[in-house]
């Protein structure tokens, strides 16, 4: 395996921090993770298995984060200065924010809950690692996350059961047939 493209998932993190901070917005730190995430996935994806940065995901009923940075983040921003990033890295996390920078936290969540790699690593009450191997196979064998799969996230509410996550829908009433109702 080839060493990550940067040398610390803070650097990527901070990046975003940076990024949200130009365009005036607040980054919350459970949206923050799901870029993380997301990053992590879509750059081996498109880099031939190569890490963006180096770090373990673990999976829980709020989706995917990095436990060392959702900590430090818990207790606001640490001081630290903007690592600089090759321009490539760079151009695509820029990529990454333009597409899903804007999200709520809610559909942000939508989304991530609605990638097969959740349903596999999802177990009720418990946090599970997610294996880089599994992180790498799912997203080749599903291909990248296209805007219609975006627009499809929005139109579909995903609740969690006792038995994991689940897709609900509006409730319809079964259509009675006033025929029989016409002639008493």
């Amino acid at each position: 395996m080839k060493a990550p493209a940067t040398n610390s998932s803070l650097d990527v993190a901070y990046w975003f921090i940076d990024r949200a901070e130009q365009d005036n917005l607040y980054l919350e730190n459970e949206k923050l993770q799901h870029l993380l995430f997301l990053s992590q996935k879509l750059y081996a994806q498109e880099n031939d298995r190569q890490m963006l940065m180096p770090c373990l995901f673990l999976c829980d009923e709020q989706g995917f984060f990095e436990p060392t940075l959702k900590k430090i983040f818990t207790q606001g921003r640490p001081f630290m200065r903007l690592a600089p990033l090759d321009s490539a890295i760079s151009e695509f996390l820029e990529n990454i924010w333009h597409k899903y920078g804007t999200l709520s936290v809610t559909e942000f969540k939508r989304v991530v809950m609605q990638m097969p790699i959740y349903a596999q690593c999802y177990r009720q009450g418990e946090r599970s690692v997610v294996e880089w191997d599994s992180l790498v196979d799912k997203s080749s064998q599903y291909g990248t996350m296209y805007d219609s799969t975006l627009k499809s996230a929005f139109r579909k509410k995903v609740l969690v059961s006792q038995n994991g996550p689940v897709v609900v829908s509006q409730w319809q009433p079964r259509k009675v047939h006033n025929k029989d109702y016409l002639h008493e």
